[in-house]
């Protein structure tokens, strides 16, 4: 592995796919200009055959120039297309080796290795399987030699063979006892797409693609249509609304099953992998150790049916080695792990995952003079903005502003019934109430960062507070509140918090806020 290797010479169809792919939107964008024309102008086509080839010439070039290598505690590789530069990571420091197979891949037996440290990462666009295999049992023995202070020897016969994998035919991972921890099924997909909010998305989805095509849609196309819309009645009308609303769920449960197709979550050692996808396999490699903050959200229809959606909170500053294949998983450090689970299975899942979390059940603890004070601001914004508006503009804005100021109060009186929190020696849980879900956030006590007490003076005069937590997610924080809860609940958590020899590595910033 010393010597210089270079990527296989598929390499060079997978990028031809890339690019392709790429001219997809912009050629049929084109074509909805091009509607009623005879013929799309020749200088048009000509430019994307030519901005096609010079931009693949590129792509060969990079690739006949792209060599990667070990050097020491180094992983190398080597690119450009005019200067060649130098990326490398620290084999010490890898957290994970995570592939990914687009369906040129698959159809060639290739693979997209990506080396993943807390600083950068490092991704080899297409290697044979039994490179990617080669490569990390490797870099997997290194670091282990590394680790153990010994001194490196390259003998790759003493590397550990690495598992079979039923899903893709191998895993990347260190051979150790792999655990299947969660699996869905297509039924699973199906049952979350209904209970989640991917109607709501597909509609918006289509009318913004109408207002931005409305131009483009032929003049005869558009008075057909709104002659059948004049005529129709309101059954009509009925069987049509719920008609769109049915394919645009079926579209989305449709690409939901492709991207999620044999989900499922593996324990390995001290590692967490989560593997889906039917046309492009993805894998995501998750060290337990970066942790910081466990999450519970269920909206309206999941809690009625007794299911939940768990997220895992991770630290990391690694800049994403394409960002395109890791938004389905992963936004801003929180990664969805179990996207549907049964409520009264979670806690078995999470004691064998992360068996420090106790995962208590928060109690309500805001009292009933607070009700007002989750209402009061808004409801006087929309009493004045709803008679403005009604005065000189709208005459009819009263009716909105009063249905705005009905959800208002019911969203007022579900924080104030669910709000709350669970204390345990070394574990804050946190109930916080949204819109159309709730969400229940797990922080060790050693994970959270900051701890505020907020209070002017109305909320001193009446004994209220809020309470700010700050823990680690992604390359930054993320910040949590108990709005107007009592003060001394207040001082409890704050003494919880403040008191020596528990706070551990994180605990910082504990200026007293009272």
């Amino acid at each position: 592995m010393s010597e210089k290797n270079k990527l296989h010479p598929l390499t060079l169809v997978t990028a031809l796919f890339n690019r392709a792919k790429r001219l997809i939107v912009p050629i049929v964008f084109l074509v909805f200009l091009n509607i009623g024309e005879e013929s799309m102008p020749i200088f048009l086509i000509l430019l994307f055959v030519v901005v096609f080839l010079v931009s693949y010439s590129f792509d060969v070039v990079r690739y006949l120039r792209t060599s990667y290598w070990v050097e020491g505690n180094r992983f190398v590789l080597q690119t450009g297309i005019f200067i060649r530069n130098e990326r490398d990571v620290q084999i010490s420091r890898i957290q994970s080796i995570d592939y990914q197979e687009s369906i040129v891949h698959r159809v060639f037996h290739l693979t997209k290795l990506e080396i993943k440290t807390p600083g950068k990462g490092i991704s080899l666009d297409a290697l044979s399987k039994a490179q990617a295999l080669q490569l990390a049992d490797y870099l997997h023995h290194l670091k282990d030699r590394l680790k153990s202070t010994v001194e490196i020897e390259e003998n790759e016969e003493e590397a550990p063979s690495a598992s079979m994998d039923q899903h893709s035919g191998f895993s990347l991972q260190q051979a150790s006892v792999t655990k299947e921890l969660y699996a869905m099924s297509l039924i699973d997909i199906v049952k979350m797409n209904a209970m989640g909010d991917v109607i709501l998305k597909g509609f918006l989805v289509v009318v913004g693609g109408i207002n931005i095509f409305a131009e483009l849609i032929p003049e005869a196309w558009v008075a057909r249509i709104s002659a059948l819309a004049t005529s129709a009645t309101w059954t009509m009308l009925t069987v049509l609304v719920i008609g769109v609303f049915l394919i645009v769920y079926i579209i989305g449960t449709l690409f939901s099953v492709i991207r999620n197709f044999e989900y499922k979550v593996e324990l390995t050692k001290d590692y967490i992998t989560i593997e889906k996808g039917l046309f492009e396999v993805k894998s995501q490699t998750i060290a337990l150790k970066n942790v910081q903050s466990l999450r519970e959200q269920r909206n309206w229809i999941q809690q009625l049916f007794g299911y939940t959606s768990f997220y895992i909170g991770i630290t990391s500053d690694e800049k994403e080695i394409n960002s395109d294949a890791s938004k389905e998983v992963q936004e801003k450090g929180q990664i969805l792990l179990l996207p549907l689970v049964k409520k009264k299975e979670l806690a078995a899942m999470i004691q064998e995952i992360l068996p420090a979390y106790r995962c208590d059940p928060a109690q309500a603890v805001v009292p009933i003079r607070s009700w007002r004070r989750f209402v009061q601001f808004p409801l006087l914004f929309l009493v004045v903005a709803s008679i403005g508006i009604s005065l000189f503009v709208w005459q009819l804005a009263w009716i909105i502003g009063g249905i705005l100021a009905v959800f208002y109060l019911f969203y007022g009186y579900r924080r104030y019934r669910k709000t709350g929190y669970a204390l345990s020696p070394n574990e804050l849980t946190l109930e916080l109430p949204k819109w159309f879900s709730t969400e229940t956030i797990y922080l060790r006590k050693e994970r959270i960062l900051q701890m505020t007490v907020k209070q002017q003076y109305f909320l001193k005069r009446s004994q209220l507070g809020k309470l700010e937590v700050a823990s680690a997610l992604g390359d930054s924080a993320q910040e949590k509140q108990l709005s107007f809860i009592e003060e001394k609940d207040c001082q409890r958590l704050y003494d919880w918090f403040v008191e020596e020899g528990e706070a551990g590595e994180y605990g910082t910033a504990k200026e007293n806020q009272f």
